[in-house]
């Protein structure tokens, strides 16, 4: 059977990992969300150039 200060010392490692695990995971989404939003500007900056050319080229194609 354990003591108690073994138990105890166990319960903080786990707390311990579990909010640097935490801390790791937010951090990592975060850039996701960085790098997902800057993939998301350049697709719609191509949508837009694209709707723009096409409304030129049926401009002046009439």
């Amino acid at each position: 059977m354990k003591s108690q200060s073994s138990f105890s010392k166990q319960n903080t490692y786990k707390c311990v990992l579990a909010a640097l695990a935490g801390f790791l995971l937010a951090l990592l989404f975060k850039i996701l969300i960085k790098i997902i939003s800057i993939v998301f500007l350049v697709l719609m900056g191509a949508l837009v150039m694209g709707v723009v050319s096409s409304w030129q080229r049926n401009k002046y194609s009439k």
